[in-house]
């Protein structure tokens, strides 16, 4: 707890603090101050619990100060002291309901008594409060979660009215919906309480309050209310500054709907508020979404898959990243088309790339010391378009970066390769198989494979075998089962598992993703 002590004598000040025992009382932090124009200017920086004023101080008396303290910081529990039987001071003090009256000079045991007694009110005071705004809060969690809905009715007036301000069909609604980019569970629950705080405190600046409520541990849905229609600028300053704190938590989006008029139309706030959040694939993260003017100077969508492989064919970095760039702008200036639309087309690029890669025996989707990387999960660990080409341009830069490595490539290395190439079919290949190819020794032809290429021999054959497979998959007269023995699986169980491993996918999913 914070205790305030303002005395214009300097003994009387340090008197009170070196005899009490605050520690016991509760009390961690004390500010003194040596007239009632300090004390306040004290109390509305460090908002203290308890004041301990005299009554009588030059430039502004006790009195005067606690009335302006109480203004700002209304719970805050005051106690005077006075040498002084002056009637008109005790007349404005007991105005103020002030705890108690210490005479001076003071008893220690009597003020120590008289600051417990302000400590015990002070805490049956909040936890009556506490509980208060739990009830409160829970209505206002109830009365949000009424307003997605396209008929609340029944119940939100009945909440409404129990809320202050109260809510009703003359209050005007905003939604909001954050969609938070790490599940809030894993936030900190303490600076997510005083975000909240601080966003509830500038609304109220503004003239508005809000209903609020967490749903699936990844949206805080929001409603602004009001008793006048509010501006939209003032509106988006709101949101803005909503997004300014939460920035501290983590990235995310906002969306934004339009005022609407009583409980009925709250819910067409918040659909065209979650139609908007939709679309946030195709903006970057911490970005206010609104209802747009019209949208105009719309472009079709442009295929780059020719131009692309013509690219990585001919070897020409430049080329290949300008074509990235040109189906980026298209997709960005193209209407009707969903994130799963644009996600699809990015695959079918990148797995173009991964079969130009492979057959310059180059992996792009190996990580140090991990598994193989699938190529949808690359893809689905983006969260916007403009992630999803920088992921894209990335791979395709990776990819010439290992191919002007791989020039001076082992001899040893590549006719390992090429015979892998001639025998993945054969389930039953092995490294003697490999080894005695190249008249060297397994262990060191192993050794030698993994040191040059990143990768061992059975990671680059799982490799060579999925990618070979997915040329067949290309081909719907092919069946699954007949693809996995033609890539060297006699097991076509094992073969699905080393598939989705790799890709993401299973085989029938690849096809469907490719056949479209």
């Amino acid at each position: 707890m914070k205790l305030l002590i303002v005395d214009d004598e300097k003994l009387t000040r340090e008197g009170i603090l070196k005899s009490l025992p605050l520690e016991k009382l509760g009390i961690h932090h004390t500010f003194m101050a040596d007239d009632g124009v300090h004390g306040l200017e004290i109390a509305l920086k460090e908002k203290p619990d308890l004041i301990l004023t005299d009554v009588r101080m030059p430039r502004m008396s006790g009195v005067e100060m606690a009335e302006e303290i109480l203004k700002a910081l209304p719970n805050a529990i005051i106690l005077f002291m006075s040498a002084y039987s002056d009637k008109e001071y005790l007349k404005a003090a007991i105005k103020l309901k002030a705890v108690s009256y210490v005479d001076k000079p003071l008893d220690m045991n009597e003020l120590t008594e008289a600051l417990a007694e302000g400590i015990h009110q002070y805490r049956s005071m909040y936890t009556s409060l506490n509980a208060r705004w739990m009830h409160e809060d829970n209505l206002r969690s109830q009365l949000a979660q009424l307003l997605t809905e396209t008929d609340p009715e029944e119940q939100a007036p009945v909440i409404g009215a129990q809320l202050k301000p109260p809510v009703g069909e003359n209050s005007y609604f905003t939604a909001l919906i954050l969609e938070c980019l790490t599940p809030i569970s894993e936030l900190s629950s303490d600076l997510l309480t005083e975000i909240r705080r601080r966003f509830w405190a500038y609304l109220a600046e503004k003239g508005f309050h809000a209903l609020d409520f967490i749903k699936t541990d990844r949206f805080i849905i929001c409603f602004i209310y009001s008793s006048e229609k509010p501006e939209k600028p003032v509106l988006i300053d709101c949101a803005n500054n909503l997004m300014e704190h939460f920035k501290e938590l983590s990235s995310f989006f906002l969306s934004m709907g339009p005022v609407v008029l009583g409980f009925k139309r709250a819910s067409f706030s918040f659909e065209t508020a979650r139609e908007l959040l939709k679309r946030s694939f195709f903006h970057e993260p911490n970005t206010l979404l609104m209802e747009a003017e019209s949208e105009n100077n719309r472009h079709p969508l442009i295929d780059i898959m020719m131009d692309l492989t013509v690219a990585l064919t001919n070897n020409n970095e430049e080329d290949a990243l300008a074509a990235a760039d040109r189906f980026y702008q298209s997709v960005c200036s193209s209407q009707n088309i969903s994130s799963s639309q644009v996600r699809d087309l990015y695959f079918k690029y990148l797995v173009k790339l991964d079969e130009i890669s492979m057959s310059n025996h180059i992996s792009l989707w190996q990580r140090e010391g991990l598994e193989s990387e699938s190529i949808w999960e690359g893809i689905m660990d983006c969260a916007a378009l403009k992630t999803l080409h920088q992921f894209f341009c990335e791979k395709i830069k990776l990819y010439f970066s290992r191919l002007a490595s791989n020039k001076d490539e082992n001899p040893v290395v590549f006719q390992i390769k090429e015979y892998l190439h001639q025998n993945y079919a054969v389930p039953s290949l092995s490294v003697p198989d490999i080894s005695e190819h190249v008249r060297l020794s397994p262990t060191y032809v192993c050794t030698l494979f993994k040191n040059e290429t990143g990768q061992t021999l059975n990671q680059y054959l799982t490799d060579y075998r999925i990618k070979m497979s997915k040329q067949f998959l290309s081909d719907p007269l092919y069946k699954i089962t007949d693809i996995s023995a033609k890539v060297g699986y006699s097991d076509g169980n094992y073969y699905s598992k080393a598939f989705r491993k790799i890709v993401g996918l299973s085989p029938s999913e690849y096809r469907e993703k490719m056949l479209r």
